[in-house]
Formats: structure tokens, sequence, C-alpha cells
């Protein structure tokens, strides 16, 4: 392996031909915001960066975000059925306990969880404007769980000019799959606002596995609200907020294989919201802000019933621009999180310190650095930092280089349950990259190179959360290509080489070895356009209690074909599992067959 990571960088560093391409669309001059504290020009940040549009959400015809994040660079999915099931992201082998995920600007990981974590099981891509994934440990930006990554998500926004956009889409398919969402959208002379409904239904298919004999379906509906705004109150003074609401059903079954039908449901109600002001005093930019998260999950039949977590945050965010281009950020937080699973509850409070600082030192090169410290009232003190260069050597080509700590703090459960341990401490990390991304006009090839180690991991073992030596990693190379075939027609692709284990050497269960991304989507006609995508997923393993056994092979293909009706509205046609695989990705539990869809979109 180290002989393989040598060589690749030599070629990296010597050829100028490989781009560290951060998606499979990455444009030199785009706006990123999650790398930093701050907007910041994609050619101008070390990290490693994935943007998706909303367009490119909707050419894709994904209905679950969890499915078009998978294709991404170094991203995984392990799902326990159908939509609406268990779904957890993995970033570079590392799982949803080291992401933070972000929905306009609010944490909403859920507190109650076994670990802090997020379930993409219910959300889907209507009314999303943007995914940003940063990669990489970032608690020096984002606190605690930041190892692997952060994934920021953006709900419909507001129209760049003047006046209001109203946007309908419907769709009806297969498993008696029935999805509706309209979105108002308006921005007027002082301010913005946007609106987003969407709803789900869906009778779904068996969570444990139909051809190992489960017969059962497990359905899912869902509704999910989102609200932004924002007024100008002064010249110097804007108010606004964002609000979230999900509410969804879900039944599933508690174990896979043969066998594992039951009649077990669930339900999950996610609430979050954010007020903020912004003004300019003394020639710094300054940002306040109040944000509340809440997660219920009720499940009637469960051991136990109800979890609660809740979230409430104060931030302040002060931003300078420097002489010579640079910007510095500055701030603190405060925050404090509860949980309860019945009778069982428990709190701690967290006050944080933060500076970022982003600069050019030449006109080719440019520096961010950042420090925290986090105050935990359960743990204590945390220093986290980062830095990271990009350097430009020619116009089309950025070679970056970064290099971060992170930690993540106990959770509540694993704190203060029935098996919690207080005398846990955080999880650290150290996360390093190397990448270069080259721009040949039609034709850019990209390729980055990480290392991800974790020390003091939380396990549970002995019938309670424990502390325990060694060091885990996760390493490999992520290699992208995007091409212009003609100018309305774009190949593209990804592969992700993962090596992630334990501290005994031994692989982590559910991580691809080998990932790999192909498609091909645009105009191919008049008034006709598509996307078609091949994902080839090889060298997995899983549990089979008490033992860790290969998962086969798969290649799955999705197709999207959409017609224009005039210039407002289109009708598509998507297949999922166009050639009818049969695979799973976590052991024992149902994928889609060859599924089909129709559905309208209008814009008016």
């Amino acid at each position: 392996m180290k002989k393989a990571l040598g060589a690749f960088t030599a070629t990296l560093l010597s050829t100028a031909s490989v781009q560290a391409q951060d998606a499979p669309v990455f444009a030199l001059d785009e706006i990123i915001f999650s790398a930093g504290l701050t907007v910041l020009e994609a050619s101008r940040t070390g990290a490693s960066v994935a943007v998706v549009t909303g367009e490119e959400l909707q050419e894709s015809g994904d209905i679950q975000l969890s499915d078009y994040l998978a294709t991404l660079p170094g991203v995984s999915i392990s799902q326990n059925g159908p939509i609406g099931s268990n779904t957890s992201i993995r970033i570079r082998g590392l799982g949803e306990r080291y992401i933070p995920v972000l929905i306009d600007g609010i944490d909403v990981t859920d507190p109650s969880g076994t670990q802090t974590a997020f379930n993409f099981g219910s959300l889907t891509t209507s009314a999303l404007s943007r995914i940003e994934v940063l990669y990489g440990s970032q608690s020096a930006l984002y606190g605690s769980e930041a190892i692997a990554g952060v994934i920021s998500i953006t709900t419909l926004q507001a129209p760049d000019e003047i006046g209001t956009e109203v946007t309908i889409s419907a769709e009806a398919g297969s498993y008696d799959t029935y999805l509706g969402s309209i979105g108002v959208a308006s921005r007027f002379e002082r301010g913005e606002l946007a609106f987003s409904a969407t709803r789900l239904i869906t009778d779904g298919f068996s969570a444990a596995d139909e051809n190992l004999g489960n017969t059962e379906d497990d359905g899912h509906d869902s509704t999910t609200l989102t609200l932004t705004g924002a007024f100008d109150v002064t010249d110097n003074l804007r108010l606004g907020f964002s609000g979230f609401f999900e509410d969804s059903f879900a039944e599933f079954d508690g174990s896979g294989g043969a066998g594992g039908d039951g009649s077990q449901t669930g339900e999950t109600r996610r609430r979050a919201g954010r007020v903020y002001a912004e003004f300019n005093a003394f020639g710094i930019d300054h940002e306040i802000a109040a944000i509340v998260s809440d997660t219920d999950r009720y499940f009637p039949i469960g051991f136990t019933q109800n979890f609660e977590g809740q979230r409430r945050e104060l931030t302040y965010k002060g931003t300078a621009s420097l002489g010579n281009g640079g910007v510095l950020v500055f701030g603190a937080e405060t925050s404090e999180e509860e949980f309860s699973a019945d009778a069982i509850n428990g709190r701690y409070d967290i006050n944080s310190v933060y500076g970022d600082l982003n600069t050019p030192l030449t006109p080719d090169l440019d520096l961010s650095a950042s420090l925290r410290f986090d105050d935990h009232s359960v743990y204590g003190g945390q220093t986290t930092g980062r830095i990271a260069l990009a350097w430009r050597p020619t116009p089309d080509m950025i070679v970056r280089v970064s290099y971060g700590t992170g930690f993540r703090a106990p959770s509540l459960f694993e704190l203060f349950s029935a098996f919690g341990n207080p005398a846990l401490q955080p999880e650290q990390s150290r996360s390093a990259e190397l990448g270069v991304e080259q721009d040949f006009g039609r034709l850019t090839l990209g390729g980055t190179l990480f290392h991800t180690e974790i020390d003091d991991l939380i396990q549970f073992s002995g019938g309670s959360y424990t502390q325990v030596p060694g060091t885990s990693t996760s390493r490999g190379v992520e290699v992208t290509m995007d091409y212009e075939i003609t100018d309305s027609l774009r190949l593209f692709g990804t592969y992700t080489y993962t090596d992630a284990r334990d501290r005994n050497d031994d692989r982590l269960i559910r991580v691809p070895e080998h990932d790999i991304s192909l498609g091909v989507t645009g105009e191919f006609a008049p008034g006709w356009s598509g996307t078609f995508t091949v994902q080839h997923v090889m060298d997995r393993l899983d549990s089979d209690f008490p033992d860790i056994v290969p998962m086969p092979d798969y290649t799955l293909a999705n197709l999207t074909i959409t017609r224009e009706i005039n210039e407002t509205s289109e009708v598509y046609l998507r297949v999922n599992n166009l050639f009818d695989e049969d695979y799973q990705t976590t052991r024992g539990y149902g994928t889609s067959d060859r599924a089909f869809y129709v559905g309208l979109r209008a814009r008016f």
C-alpha cells in the first residue's frame, strides 16, 4: 500500500495530468461554503469538498438523497431495506457517528441515538438546492463528531432576480410509490422567502430480504416542510430565519435474513429552527444566531419506546476582511444537548471559541488555518486545529494539501444510559490528504490521497461502553474524471479505494475496498435528455455473528429519460436497478428489484 501511494503521489506531482476533483462536476471558480466559515472560491481552498447542485440532483432522478451521495468519491451507504429504513452514510470508511449533518446551518444529528448521528432513510432530494460534502477531520471548524467529514444541505432558496418562482413535481411508480412536492420562492426589494412541502407514500418491499423467504412489505410515508427567509431592516441590519420539519412513519424488520419478517413500526418527528441577525460594526461583519433542533422517535412495540433528543445553541461569528485579500473569521458558541430514552435521561453543555484564517501567501498560494477550543461539561477541554494549502502552479492546475485534528465526544447514550460510562473520554483523530486537479478544457481529471487515524475508540463490550487502546486507520485513493463529449453531453466517473482497519488490523465491515461509478448525462436529441449511471461495488465484509463474512460484489445501473413539454415543464421516466441486480448493502436486508417511476416537473 505504501509503495502504491508513493507512486501515485509522484505521478500526481510530476505530470500535472490529474485533478483532485471533489465531485463529478467541479468548476475552478465555483463558490463553496463548508470548507471554511465564510464563502470562498473553490480554487482557493486546500480542503476537498464535493459540491452538488439542485440541477444535478434533479437530473439524476434519485428519490432518496443517500442514493445520490453514494455516487460521490469516498462515500458509501448501508441501508436496512426500502426507503424509510435505517440508512447509514460512510465517508472514507468512517461511519455516521463521525459525520455532522447540517440543514440550512442547523445541526440535525440526533442526540438521543446510541451515537449522535443522522438517519438518511427518509430524506428525499425534493426541494434541495445544494449539497456540500467536506472531507477529513474538521473539528476545528465544526466541533465534535467532525472526524470523517461534514455534510451541509441547503434547501429551496429564493431566485437570483426579484420575483416569484413556483415549482411543482409529482411522481408515481413501483411499490405503489407516490411523491409530490411544491415550492414557492420569492425575492423582493429588501428580502427573500422560500417554502417547500414534500409528501412521500410507498408500500415498499420486505426489509428482510424477500429472496430469503420474507414476504411482508414494509411501507413508509413522510411529510417534509422547509422554510427560509431574510429581511433587510436597514441598510446595515439583516434578520433571517430557517426552519425544517419532518414527520415520518416506517415499517421495518428487526433482523435480516431468513425469518426476519416482523410487524415493527417506528415514528420520527424532526423539528429544527434558526433565527439570526447580521450587521456591520467597526469594519467587521457580525452574525448572532439562536438554533433549536428536536428529534423524537417512537417505537410502540420496542424494548425502549420513546427517544427524545434536544439541542439548543447560541452562536456569534465575526468576519473581518484583511488588507491582503484574506479573511479572518472568529467566534464563540454555547450549546446544550439533552436526551431521554423512556425513564433514562442525561445532558451536557459545550462552550466553544474558534478562529479561521484564509489568506493568500502569494498570488498562486493560499493558506487556511483554523483553531478551536471546546469546553465540555463532562470531560473538560479539547483543542483542535486544521491547516490547508492551495497552490496553483498553472492557471488550470491546483495542488491541495491539508492536515487536521478532530475528536468525537461520547454521546449522551454512551455516557448516561444503563450501558453508559461517565469516565469515557473523547476519541481523537488526525487526518491528512494530498490532491491535484487539472483542467484540460473538455477533460478534467483528479486524484486525492487520504489518511485518517482515530485513537481511544469507544466500543460496546461486556455490557457497557468502554474505551479501548489502539488506533484504527482509514486510507486510500479517490480518482475522478469529467469529460464533455459534446457541448450538451457529459461523461463522468469516480473510483475510490479504501483500506479501513480497526486497532487489530482487521478490515472494518460494510466498507467497500473498491467503489466505481460511471455515468453519462445531458441532452441527446432536441427536447430529450437523460442520465445513465453504473456503480460497481467490490470487496466488502459484514457481520454474521460471531463471524465476519465476505459480501457479494454488485453492479447497479439506473436510467432517467426526460422529455421537455415546453419551457416550463417536463415529464420523465426513471428506472432503478435497470438490470434487476440481486444485491444487499447490509447483510440479510433487501434492496429494490427493477423499478419504474414516471413523473412531471414544472416551474412557473
